[in-house]
């Protein structure tokens, strides 16, 4: 990835889908803490959760760069074991 721009938007991504996921994380650890959210990014905050991350990583896995690749396998992996226990997690009964 050559474009530094690019690379920024990137990691831009992977910092804001951790963001979505600490309230759930703080939640585990019996921790009542709640990030600031805003309402507007209701829409983005569910498409970045359910598929975002994993686009994301995958992108991160073809670029160059051993950080990258390994924030690839951890955005990965966020996505598709989190998402899914945090979901059953919340459901009622």
């Amino acid at each position: 990835m050559k474009k530094p721009i690019v690379r920024y938007i990137f990691y831009f991504l992977c910092l804001y889908d951790l963001y979505l996921y600490l309230p759930d994380i703080f939640d585990l650890f019996g921790s009542d803490i709640q990030p600031p959210t805003i309402d507007y990014l209701l829409y983005f905050d569910a498409a970045m959760l359910l598929f975002g991350g994993i686009v994301i990583g995958i992108i991160l896995i073809r670029t160059e760069g051993r950080f990258n690749k390994v924030l690839g396998i951890i955005m990965i992996l966020m996505n598709m074991i989190f998402t899914p226990w945090f979901i059953l997690r919340g459901l009622p009964g």
